[in-house]
């Protein structure tokens, strides 16, 4: 009784997977065209070894290294390429702000032979069974081996590849169809192994690996492992796997769990995983704001700066991110990264001018730094605004406001006194303003218009600058005025 109960069991057993591949399958094969391994035949079965086998040595034999019975070929004219799927570590995007997946496509690129040669992939170790002696005697037989060797590269560098695996038989491989035969693996976004998880085709999956499946049932999320035992309830608007855990929002409270279910940090108000897109190359933390301030939290859940910044964002200055701004108190603070300290360059306001200089203000004065705080321009100037002129060796063109007069300066160099009662940019020129009349002048602090004008404007229909005298108007080209 008890062998026929068992026997019942295992068939019941094999009917549910065999439905589950089935659909999983049917469904897959509409949208990716893989298929069961059950339908492959002789020369795809020995490259679903192979797979196999150059999967367990590029992840050094990892117990989780395990292709999923599924295989898909793509029969091209010049390439053969033979795919599956594993499970591997997450490869987390610092730009991505959902989950990312662990799910992989590994493949065999075979190339083509043009027409038949002599061995190549499949070099063999002699060119008969028997070898002679050099008195001309037999000697025993040695059987001849041919060898396939699996080449692996990380980027499209032909001169980086190197041999991941090589395995050898008594006759050639794939009757020496091919002449080269290459490794891939690339991510394959979140596939279900339908061997290990219970999940609905239509359930939408965030995230996946061999331990554990986050996905949306009736619109909300949950998470399950590979027993297929729920570990955290469907009942959450959001959960996204990040490296630190998985980060649940319930209602306006953020906080981390691990795979288990188990809450591994404190409740935030907000978190900023990737408040910045080079995040992981520059800083071993995110932002999370408790209350109405902000900190920075490494991924043990650390507070890495004190809990009293209104903002907190990364400072880039001549392409290099070893900086933040931080906020306080009314005040913005440059923090340097490498000493992990605030700098003494403290304002009410920073606005970088290029990678050499920024515009400061404090006290309600304006002045220029540059970016190791040295003084350029001393914070004695009313405002400090910059024109639309730039070269690369002086910088920006500014115009500069004190006791209610502006001048023109650049680099060091003052092109004009302070004389002027306004200046204003005005297509790649400067409209300047003296004693209620209006003139423009270059870059170079040059006249060319003179300060005679009620008004000066550009009327776009005639394309033409158009100067008032008198309720006279005349009409200018810019290009008879720039070349002067």
């Amino acid at each position: 009784m008890s062998r026929n109960m068992n026997s019942i069991n295992m068939k019941k057993s094999f009917l549910f997977l065999a439905i589950l591949l089935i659909t999983f399958f049917s469904f897959s094969q509409q949208k990716n065209e893989y298929r069961p391994i059950s339908e492959m035949n002789t020369e795809e079965k020995e490259m679903y070894d192979i797979l196999q086998k150059s999967v367990m040595a590029l992840l050094n034999n990892k117990p989780t290294a395990k292709l999923f019975p599924v295989f898909k070929i793509k029969d091209e004219k010049k390439v053969f390429v033979f795919s599956s799927l594993i499970y591997d570590e997450p490869n987390f995007e610092t730009h991505d702000e959902g989950s990312s997946s662990a799910t992989y496509t590994v493949s065999l690129h075979f190339t083509k032979r043009k027409e038949p040669t002599e061995n190549e992939v499949t070099e063999a170790s002699g060119n008969s069974y028997g070898t002679g002696s050099y008195n001309g005697e037999r000697t025993k037989k040695i059987p001849i081996e041919y060898y396939l060797s699996v080449e692996y590269s990380k980027s499209n560098n032909s001169f980086q590849d190197r041999t991941l695996l090589s395995v050898k038989k008594d006759k050639p491989y794939f009757d020496n169809k091919f002449t080269r035969v290459k490794f891939w693996k690339s991510n394959g976004g979140n596939f279900v192994n339908p061997l290990i998880y219970k999940i609905d085709k239509s359930d939408y999956v965030s995230y996946v690996d061999s331990e554990i499946a986050i996905y949306k049932k009736d619109s909300l999320f949950g998470i399950i492992n590979n027993k297929n035992k729920i570990v955290f309830p469907f009942k959450f608007k959001s959960l996204r796997m990040y490296k630190m855990g998985i980060l649940v929002q319930e209602d306006k409270t953020y906080y981390f769990i691990d795979k288990k279910g188990k809450k591994i940090s404190t409740n935030y108000d907000k978190v900023e995983v990737n408040f910045n897109q080079y995040f992981d190359s520059v800083l071993d933390c995110f932002k999370v704001k408790i209350g109405e301030k902000y900190t920075l939290v490494n991924d043990n859940f650390e507070e890495k700066l004190p809990l009293i910044y209104d903002k907190i964002s990364f400072f880039p200055y001549k392409n290099i991110l070893d900086r933040l701004m931080l906020e306080r108190d009314g005040k913005k603070v440059i923090f340097d990264i490498a000493k992990w300290q605030e700098t003494t360059m403290i304002f009410e306001e920073i606005q970088v001018l290029d990678d050499k200089e920024m515009i400061v203000k404090d006290n309600g004065k304006s002045g220029v730094v540059d970016y190791a705080g040295t003084v350029i321009l001393p914070l004695e100037y009313d405002a400090i605004n910059y024109t639309e002129n730039y070269t690369k060796e002086d910088g920006f063109v500014l115009i500069l406001t004190k006791n209610n007069k502006s001048a023109l300066y650049q680099n060091l160099k003052f092109y004009t006194e302070f004389i002027y009662d306004s200046m204003t940019n005005f297509h790649s020129s400067i409209k300047i303003e003296k004693d209620k009349k209006y003139g423009l002048m270059n870059a170079k602090g040059k006249i060319i218009l003179p300060i005679e004008y009620d008004s000066i404007e550009y009327n776009r229909k005639i394309k033409k600058i158009e100067a008032t005298k008198n309720s006279v108007i005349e009409n200018f080209d810019f290009k008879e005025l720039y070349k002067n």
